[in-house]
């Protein structure tokens, strides 16, 4: 062990210093105090033996100096005298010298003083690594929470403010400064009877740690806390999860609209078959039924409006169940929201303020299918907003990448974002606003969200709630974008049927449907029609009208080359799963003029 002796005289010092290195240890001997400082302050020692009285600085002087500096409790001071009175002994304690030795030096006195320190010192380094150890730990974790990507900060037992990091800093919109020595209730008022509150309080009263996840009160954003007691109060780590928490919101609701989708594209396909019959029979009914009986044709007439009231129900269904087969080519979506918005907002209070880049990209899209997602997010905003206001239309231009577990693929997206700045929507609906049916409005069908969710996915985007508060909701979907440019449409004149059509093909696996088309065919002049399905040969027809599946299965086998080789001047039409519309012939009509197929979905 190093010690340093400082005596003036120099026969005390070399006999105390001989005395002290027959125990084994190395002595430093220096007859003043300033030479000691100098010493001191290239080396470090663990036991001081100090003369009281020294020329110039005195020994008792030295100690109380070498107590106030940043490290000196880590030494024992032995303090030499030649004073017994005991006020002049307290003195010395009082300055700091941990004992004390009289002169003249009693050798067995001086080995159990010397014995005394060497224990003490023994425990005293043994402190003093612990608590250098301590505080290197601190250090450690004082900057793992200063740079860590979590909010943390600390409550004493009055719930003040000990410790806040940068992280929790920004989360909480406050500075540190701000936040330290100030009781939470008061800081954040806002929190009491929240979720935050009631964990806080249990971990504080049980001492026993809790994780929870909560929204705030304004209901913008979701919190991931880790709470614990600590030193009779509470720290947390928490973070901001409410993008994760969107996306199993979005990711739940994609899963229960695929599932409701089956069923209801189950029940709408077999649903338009039977409304095919009773609409296409209807009309037969009203042709057939005499001009002069009124009562007939009205109760035909009602009929017939319920069967297409019910028809569109079922176009609805299907549309939400896979969102119809859309029709794309490639558009300018400026020209879309432009054009969708006016005709949307026409006659209301509300006005739309847009903001769309000029480069924005186009996209492949069905226009008309895009065009009923944005009206019914223009309709959700009107009704959002009853006093009037303005509706916030913006599209940009973002290049997703490919993560693991995204939502979406990685690529280039056109991003369309709709505000209003109604009372936003509520947190418990945040999740069922997408649901089929599901509603608020008293005269609303529920399906307007949840036919865009099914339109905008079958066409490789997606459409969510991005955002919601007290003072407005935020609705965005994405789309792919596409390289090309939009066409220009050029008009080509085409050849309908001839009014010299003899006969027709119909091919249906339904047999009231065939018989139907095949009823509604022959009841006009000049045409003639086999209810019939597809058959190994037969005679030449001048056209064929298979149903949309039909043609789906039809042109997938041998049969079809078959009837194109056999009949090359035939015209090839289909009609789609949506039950026939008829209308009323013309004296010149040709056979065609009985029904109106609808467009392919």
């Amino acid at each position: 062990m190093n010690i340093l002796l400082v005596e003036d005289q120099d026969d005390s010092r070399k006999t105390l210093s001989r005395l002290i290195g027959m125990r084994g240890h190395k002595v430093t001997q220096v007859a003043t105090a300033e030479e000691a400082e100098r010493v001191l302050a290239a080396d470090s020692f663990p036991f001081l033996i100090l003369d009281w009285m020294l020329p110039g600085k005195s020994g008792i002087d030295l100690c109380r100096e070498l107590r106030a500096r940043q490290d000196g409790d880590e030494m024992f001071i032995l303090l030499v005298t030649g004073k017994t009175d005991r006020a002049d002994l307290e003195m010395a304690l009082e300055a700091g010298a941990n004992d004390y030795l009289t002169k003249p030096i009693d050798l067995s006195l001086l080995n159990v003083r010397l014995a005394v320190a060497e224990r003490q010192i023994r425990d005293l380094t043994e402190r003093n690594q612990a608590r250098i150890a301590l505080q290197q730990s601190a250090r450690t974790l004082t900057d793992i929470l200063e740079n860590t990507t979590d909010g943390f900060f600390a409550l004493d037992y009055a719930w003040r403010f000990t410790y806040v990091n940068p992280e929790a800093e920004a989360l909480f919109g406050r500075s540190r400064k701000e936040l330290l020595g100030g009781e939470l209730w008061q800081k954040f008022p806002e929190l009491r009877g929240t979720p935050f509150e009631q964990n806080y309080r249990q971990v504080m009263a049980e001492q026993a740690p809790v994780e929870f996840e909560a929204c705030d009160p304004r209901g913008t954003k979701w919190f991931e806390v880790h709470a614990y007691p600590s030193g009779g109060g509470v720290s947390a780590f928490f973070r901001d999860v409410t993008e994760r928490k969107r996306a199993e919101d979005d990711r739940l609701t994609k899963g229960k609209i695929e599932s409701l989708g089956t069923l209801a594209g189950g029940i709408a396909h077999d649903l338009n078959n039977i409304l095919t019959v009773i609409s296409g029979n209807i009309g037969l009914a009203q042709l057939e039924a005499p001009v002069e009986e009124k009562n007939l044709l009205g109760c035909l007439a009602k009929a017939s409006q319920a069967a297409q009231e019910a028809a569109h129900m079922s176009s609805q269904l299907l549309t939400f169940s896979k969102g119809g087969s859309p029709v794309k080519k490639v558009v300018r979506m400026s020209e879309l929201l432009a054009k969708s918005a006016h005709f949307s907002l026409h006659g209301s209070n509300l006005r739309a303020e847009m903001d769309i880049p000029p480069d924005l990209w186009p996209t492949e899209v069905d226009p008309t299918q895009i065009e009923q997602v944005i009206n019914a997010l223009m309709i959700n905003a009107r009704e959002a907003m009853p006093s009037g206001g303005t509706v916030d239309i913006s599209a940009r231009n973002v290049e997703l990448d490919d993560k693991p577990g995204a939502l979406l693929p990685g690529g280039r997206y056109i991003k369309v974002a709709i505000a209003d700045h109604g009372g936003g929507v509520p947190v418990g609906m945040a999740t069922k606003i997408f649901d089929p049916y599901f509603t608020t409005k008293p005269v609303s069908s529920g399906l307007g969200l949840s036919i865009s969710f099914s339109i905008v996915k079958k066409h490789g985007g997606m459409l969510h709630l991005e955002q919601s508060s007290p003072v407005g909701a935020v609705f965005a979907f994405y789309l792919p974008a596409a390289r090309a440019e939009p066409a220009v449409v050029r008009t080509v004149a085409g050849s309908g049927l001839s009014s010299t059509l003899q006969r027709i093909l119909v091919m249906d696996d339904e047999e009231g449907i065939r018989e139907l088309t095949s009823q509604l065919l022959k009841d006009w002049p000049r045409s003639r029609a086999y209810a019939i399905s597809i058959p190994a040969s037969s005679p030449l027809f001048a056209a064929v009208i298979p149903t949309k599946r039909r043609w789906r299965n039809f042109c997938n086998t041998d049969s079809a080359g078959h009837y194109r080789n056999r009949l090359p001047g035939a015209i090839w039409r289909m009609y789609c799963n949506a039950p026939l519309r008829l209308r009323k012939p013309s004296r010149r009509s040709s056979a065609r003029s009985c029904a109106t197929f609808p467009a392919r979905q």
